[in-house]
């Protein structure tokens, strides 16, 4: 009896086994079948555990030339950071430079077969204007130089920006900052390329008020680069016109669309595969006002205060006071407790996150005289806490097991707008396309991410502090409308973060489009694409320097036709506002087509060249040069 019961056992365990396997295979083929992204670990890419402050996206190119795209990212005021990819998994981070970078831009302007690093520097508020900074990266993967580049007037550095204005084959440069009181012309200044060497040009128009962010675009499709300024009060449009000159074209390309505010990033996307570049415009506020959230459900409060004297009001705390995720920037870091003003200190480096735990006995009381600046918490009794001070720079965090209810800020609504580009001029055709976004957004990438040979949308939103972040995924529904897809994986778990950076590329060259994305104050993510549905096909294609001249292959066009079908991509096609990458991997979905048409390449220079893609599901190259 007893072997009988034995084999009986073995058999239910056995059964329940592989029927819990196949409802987990069935639940994992479901996810196959749609779009769904999943968090990569430590065994693809070594991002360290450490929440900080960001400036802008990842930068995404092959520095060396191996065939896979590597990454740098910038820690605002901390350093950057290079992460070298080795076929599908990446380095540990080579540091490149620390301090305060902005704006990076990755190209070989010089046309030695090396490619260079342009990192804008920030000025410390305007008290320390400086000039940018050069790296030369090279195939054996080590970094040179480090010097300054001397530009027309030392800046509060922004953005960097790579094009070709005249049409030569090379690189041209535009730096935009924020301009000095002494700058009343402003600061965007057109650096032209004369054999590799970059002199002065010329300054460029300027946009309102915290207008410095650029974005580069051929808006009318002439191959003459184009660009935006935008960010603060108004979009300015800059239209390229022979050689190196450029015209302020904003009334005629943009009309009443010029007045739109708080344009946080620009995003080119071929909506409708028509062949001109739409826009998808996200909108967000510069984080310069106290802003107060509280999610009752999990009793979090918080909040972010600049340049300001602030106390918010009383908190009634379950149990100890807990605050994660406080980060504060130069020059003030103090946190002060008690009515002893008692300093604190802590084990970790000030440019990230700092978590603490005080009991009412450490922080009881609150001082009558505040004039250190800094963060002031005080116990009060009967469970209530006091937080307080003052802070030139941003201060962030999250109080928890906070049960009474404080004021919080009313949400400011900046809907999301998209734009169709008609010969050169936009319409909004946001309500049409059936994107309805009322709140704050802060970046968004385009690509065809299921394959099906439509380009979709993925969106961060600003959010609320006291919760979880969860970014917005648009599907294009055949150059029609956008349909939302809800659950897609593309979820963290940070506090007291607000939307970042994001931007596309395959890691793994597996032939569909993975994200790296990050959250203000937060962390680096690396999400895989788990969409490995069989019936839609693909094609990508390496672009290289021209064949003949070796022109850039930055800002070269890839036009592929396939069933009916005409696709286009740009090399170097970013929303990011102030970085850019050489993203020459250009990948094309086309869904259950059999075949690839024609696909033409068009640099710069006006070189032109055919490639022949028969095999799907493969990537291809373009001739490269033999620097």
């Amino acid at each position: 009896m007893s072997f009988r019961f034995l084999y009986l056992y073995l058999f239910c365990a056995c059964f329940m086994f592989h029927g819990f396997n196949a409802v987990a295979f069935a639940k994992t083929a479901e996810l196959k079948e749609r779009l769904y992204f999943e968090e990569v670990g430590e065994s693809v890419i070594l991002f360290e555990q450490r929440l900080r402050r960001k400036w802008d996206s990842a930068v995404i190119a092959d520095l060396d030339k191996d065939g896979y795209e590597d990454l740098l990212t910038t820690e605002h005021g901390n350093m950057v950071k290079l992460y070298w990819n080795n076929g599908g998994s990446f380095s540990k981070p080579v540091k490149v430079i620390g301090g305060d970078s902005h704006g990076i831009a990755v190209g070989d302007y010089d046309d030695d077969g090396y490619i260079e690093l342009i990192i804008s520097m920030g000025g410390g508020g305007g008290k320390k204007p400086r000039y940018p900074r050069i790296f030369e990266v090279r195939a054996d993967r080590s970094i040179h130089g480090g010097v300054e580049f001397p530009i027309h007037q030392r800046s509060r550095g922004r953005a960097v920006k790579l094009l070709d204005s005249d049409q030569d084959g090379d690189l041209d440069v535009v730096f935009s900052a924020f301009p000095l009181l002494s700058q009343p012309q402003g600061a965007n200044y057109l650096y032209r390329n004369e054999n590799g060497k970059l002199l002065f040009q010329d300054v460029l128009p300027q946009a309102k008020w915290l207008g410095y962010k650029t974005t580069i675009v051929d808006f009318n499709a002439d191959n003459d680069p184009d660009m935006f300024f935008h960010g603060g009060d108004n979009i300015v449009a800059v239209q390229g016109g022979k050689k190196t000159q450029f015209y302020n074209q904003t009334k005629e390309v943009l009309g009443p669309l010029t007045d739109t505010t708080h344009v946080s990033s620009m995003t080119e996307i071929d909506f409708d595969n028509d062949g001109d570049m739409d826009l998808l415009l996200t909108r967000a506020r510069h984080q310069f006002y106290e802003e107060r959230y509280y999610d009752a459900l999990n009793e979090r409060f918080a909040f972010f205060v600049r340049r300001q004297s602030f106390q918010f009001d009383d908190l009634k705390v379950r149990g100890n006071f807990r605050l994660e995720n406080l980060q504060m920037a130069y020059p003030h870091y103090d946190v002060f407790v008690g009515k002893e003003k008692r300093l604190l200190s802590f084990d970790v480096d000030k440019h990230g996150d700092k978590n603490l735990i005080l009991s009412p006995e450490e922080a009881g009381g609150w001082p009558e005289e505040r004039g250190q600046k800094g963060l002031y918490i005080g116990y009060l009794g009967n469970g209530y806490w006091r937080v307080g001070g003052e802070t030139e720079s941003p201060t962030a965090g999250v109080v928890h097991n906070v049960i009474s209810v404080p004021s919080v800020t009313e949400p400011v609504l900046l809907p999301a707008k998209f734009l169709e580009n008609k010969n050169g001029k936009f319409v909004d055709i946001t309500k049409q396309s059936q994107i309805d976004i009322p709140e704050q957004t802060t970046s968004a990438v385009a690509g065809d991410f299921n394959n099906d040979g439509w380009q979709d949308l993925v969106i961060l939103k600003v959010g609320d502090m006291s919760k979880v972040n969860k970014p917005i995924l648009y599907l294009n529904e055949k150059g029609k409308r956008f349909s939302l897809q809800k659950e897609h994986g593309i979820e963290t778990s940070e506090l007291g973060v607000t939307g970042g950076s994001i931007e596309a590329f395959d890691y793994d060259s597996d032939g569909d489009l993975d994200l790296i994305y990050s959250n203000e104050r937060g962390l680096w993510h690396l999400f895989k694409n788990q969409f490995t549905s069989s019936q839609n096909n693909y094609v990508s294609l390496i672009v290289g320097e021209s064949p003949k001249h070796h022109g850039t292959e930055m800002g070269a066009k890839v036009t592929l036709s396939a069933c009916g079908k005409s696709m286009q991509r740009v090399v170097g096609s970013t929303s990011s506002a102030f970085s850019h990458s050489i993203k020459n991997h250009l990948h094309f979905g086309l869904g259950n087509c059999k075949q690839a048409d024609k696909t033409v390449v068009s640099w710069t220079n006006g070189e032109t060249r055919i490639i022949n893609m028969g095999e799907l599901n493969r990537r291809y190259k373009t001739v490269q040069s033999n620097k």
